[in-house]
């Protein structure tokens, strides 16, 4: 196909708008549909590649394949190889292992499948996956498998222009209803949002986009030359209007129409004097493949370091930029010439070194494979190999059941969680609200076989604490939606006992909020302000005020603390670049709940409503000083979450409320006169004796 300079233009607005999107700069929120924009951009170029091949009848499948690999793969595999070569020199075992994992997905183009069964609430952070970026190749490069082989097939039997258009438009049609009802019909369940985010099926639609553009079988009007630019301008602007959306919106779904129609538009336009055609925007345009590649690892690289200060973010962005030229220049250019073969070069030359290419990836995928067996190579550093395994251990040590999590897939039933057996005679125990609720089942099931005629059941769900009103910004929750299943279940007769518990704190965060609730005049408002603590507060109280008046036993516990950094993969990091870890390594808990409102405070007021209130800063912490290991054992699993064998210690204070063996229903029954009593009156000397 000719050169296009809107193409090339459009491609440099793509990637720009993901770099400054990924660094994080004001106002570029919506910067993620840069890929989207590459979507549309690379249907219509491979549909018009493989339509003019068939009526020449000099289409290749194999062909095909082979010249997509000769654009994409080179550049990839020295990404990868780089990546990889640089987390063996100054990565951490568990970081190199996921950066392993994740090049050998990548290089076989399944990373979007991998990255989509690696996500949900316990799933790492994007910025800890060094490869993230390469599910939207993956995606691109599933497609190129199926497409020409769907056109190859259809094309004899479909003679006419308008017939192969009809062909396309059935499917563009398919696959974004298919996207709409994934975004819109499963808002409960995080796994199903993923999925239209990552997968091909939900996705083709865009390149299917660009591919309507290709096959437009009607000749344009007279005055379409002369409308040529007003309609690029629209286009550009439709573009470049999608920034007003944000990460927290289901994405593709319908939504994305506005950024594919844009380029449906500047690509129909064929705009003769384009405004995309300026020489630093064509010279980006050029690159845009290799930056895109190169700049995500960057952005890892600052989150696993943890660089910050004003200069950072721009000295990555230009990083990006001219690692970008350097990988074009040195690395596309010469590759496609070499696999691509000269006219000059003798008879096989090329296929010769496509093989290599292939043996190079091979070893790359081998290399990459041993690291993955290895775990990272924890002999890398002195201390390593002994203390590698503790934190793996530690990493994957939380234990509660994922199949009796959240809801079913419509949000119509809960997924409990039960310990024991259904007591006869209404004295069951039911523990409601988030992972931090989870936490405690490792206690609970210490003693499961010995509960005494009565179950202690988990109605729970990660990211949705028991608060009336309460949603997530981000798709894939639906927690006041579950929060009401779960009160239903606690407002049944059969449970005696009902404890609340959550990830307070996180939710009502002053400067980033993840969360946004009903005030008092039914407007949505973040919880992180002064108006969002008083409507959950309320929420919460007016819950325990029908539950009490329902002759419940009520307990509330406060926010387990927690370090806001992931223990284990920091041990890793602080061993492996030989820093010495404290014997008495310690967080402070009190900088945490000083970035949110004061929701454990409130929460301690909740005695007034009926409720048993235990306060685990106090129990867990000295002064809000807290520890993260003891006697070399890490105490957590992550950066949030209690590692189950410490929290299946410490969890004692629960036994009153729960019934452990040889105590009696009537001594869980507190009364209002006892919540005054010490909030652990049951703790056990090792524990007591571990308090700092």
């Amino acid at each position: 196909m000719e050169f296009r300079n809107d193409i090339n233009g459009l491609r440099a607005v793509a990637v720009l708008l993901v770099l400054l999107f990924h660094f994080h700069e004001p106002g570029f929120g919506g910067g993620f549909i840069g890929v989207d924009v590459f979507f549309v951009v690379s249907g219509f170029l491979m549909t018009g590649i493989i339509l003019s091949g068939l009526e020449k009848h000099s289409f290749s499948v194999l062909g095909f394949y082979r010249a997509r690999l000769v654009r994409l793969y080179p550049a990839l595999l020295a990404v990868v190889a780089a990546t990889l070569l640089f987390g063996l020199i100054f990565v951490e075992p568990g970081a190199l292992e996921s950066i392993a994992r994740d090049g050998i997905s990548a290089l076989l183009f399944v990373s979007n499948i991998v990255f989509w069964q690696q996500h949900g609430y316990f799933g790492a952070s994007p910025e800890a996956m060094w490869m993230l970026h390469t599910w939207s190749l993956s995606v691109e490069w599933q497609f190129y498998l199926v497409f020409p082989v769907v056109l190859a097939l259809a094309f004899p039997w479909l003679t006419g222009a308008t017939s192969r258009f009809a062909l396309l438009l059935i499917g563009f049609v398919l696959s974004l209803t298919l996207s709409v009802v994934l975004g819109t019909c499963f808002p409960n369940n995080d796994r199903i949002v993923s999925a239209e985010f990552y997968l091909l099926p939900p996705r083709a639609w865009e390149m299917l986009a660009g591919g309507l553009v290709a096959m437009w079988p009607w000749r344009a009007p007279f005055w379409a030359a002369r409308a040529a630019g007003l309609l690029e301008f629209v286009g550009i602007a439709l573009v470049l209007s999608s920034l007003f959306f944000s990460e927290n919106t289901a994405w593709p779904s319908y939504v994305a129409l506005l950024p594919v129609g844009g380029t449906m538009l500047v690509l129909a336009a064929r705009a003769p004097r384009t405004a995309l055609d300026f020489a630093p925007l064509q010279r980006i345009g050029t690159w845009s493949y290799s930056i895109y590649l190169w700049h995500w690892p960057m952005v890892a690289a600052i989150a696993y370091f943890s660089l910050s200060g004003p200069l950072v973010a721009p000295s990555a962005f230009v990083l990006s930029m001219l690692a970008g030229w350097a990988s074009f220049t040195f690395v596309e250019q010469p590759c496609r010439t070499l696999l691509r073969g000269k006219p000059s070069a003798p008879h096989g030359t090329s296929s010769r070194n496509m093989i290599g290419m292939g043996l190079t990836a091979l070893a790359v995928i081998a290399i990459g494979g041993a690291v993955t067996v290895d775990h990272g190579v924890p002999q890398r550093g002195r201390a390593m190999a002994d203390l590698y395994r503790g934190s793996l251990v530690a990493a994957t040590d939380f234990g509660f059941p994922p199949h009796c999590e959240g809801t079913n897939i419509f949000g119509t039933a809960l997924r409990p969680c039960t310990l024991g057996h259904a007591s006869d005679h209404d004295d069951d125990v039911l523990v409601m609200g988030d992972s931090f609720a989870q936490m405690w089942y490792a206690h609970i099931a210490e003693f499961k076989e010995a509960l005494a005629g009565h179950a202690v059941v988990f109605v729970t769900k990660g990211g949705c604490p028991p608060v009336a009103g309460l949603d997530r910004t981000s798709p894939g929750f639906a927690c006041s939606s579950f929060h009401r299943l779960a009160m239903e279940q606690a407002q049944s007769s059969r449970y005696h006992t009902i404890i609340f518990a959550g990830m307070w704190t996180s939710y009502f965060t002053r400067n980033k909020t993840n969360s946004v609730i009903c005030g008092k005049d039914g407007a949505r408002i973040s919880a992180g302000t002064e108006g969002g603590l008083a409507a959950a507060l309320d929420g919460i109280a007016q819950d325990l005020d029908d539950l009490h008046a329902r002759g419940k036993n009520l307990v509330v516990l406060t926010t387990s603390p927690y370090p806001g950094f992931d223990v284990p993969a920091e041990l890793r990091r602080r061993l492996f670049e030989g820093k010495a870890v404290p014997s008495d390594w310690t967080f402070d808990f009190a900088a945490i709940t000083a970035e949110s409102q004061p929701i454990d405070a409130g929460l301690k007021r909740m005695q007034d409503h009926g409720a048993n209130v235990i306060d685990l800063a106090r129990l867990l912490c000295r002064d809000m000083i807290c520890p993260l290991e003891r006697n070399g054992m890490l105490l957590y699993a992550d950066g949030s979450h209690l590692r189950g064998k410490y929290a299946a210690l410490t969890g004692s204070f629960l036994d009153p409320f729960t019934t452990v063996p040889g105590e009696s229903s009537e001594d869980r029954n507190l009364t209002v006169k006892q919540k005054s009593d010490p909030p652990c009156p049951n703790c056990p000397t090792e524990f007591s004796a571990s308090r700092r």
